[in-house]
């Protein structure tokens, strides 16, 4: 499978996540807030927690999305220095890789 495909895969993966996650919470907000005029003391506990897990919940989403942004930068900036400092080997793993794809794909076809 090509890895331009994959990537989009799991692109449209993470926004249909986080979609069905946003509007997951969404519908907590609107249930807290259509019980807002409710005074039992047991409601209003539980209303004061799922707040608070809700808070907590799209914090968790946003600092995830940073975290893996961070890591894919490190791994990008990692990938660019080994490249640089090694270009005949990046060249020599390349040409190897190459001559396998197009000696299965012969084979493959035959």
């Amino acid at each position: 499978m090509d890895a331009h495909l994959d990537n989009s895969h799991i692109r449209k993966a993470k926004k249909y996540s986080t979609a069905a996650i946003t509007d997951f919470l969404d519908n907590v907000d609107d249930l807290t807030k259509a019980i807002k005029d409710v005074e039992a003391p047991e409601i209003a506990r539980v209303r004061a927690k799922v707040k608070m897990a809700m808070a907590a919940a799209k914090s968790a989403i946003t600092d995830g999305a940073a975290q893996v942004r961070g890591q894919a930068r490190q791994v990008t900036k990692s990938a660019d220095g080994y490249v640089r400092d090694n270009p005949w080997q990046v060249v020599g793993i390349a040409a190897v890789i190459g001559i396998a794809l197009g000696m299965m794909m012969t084979r493959r076809s035959d």
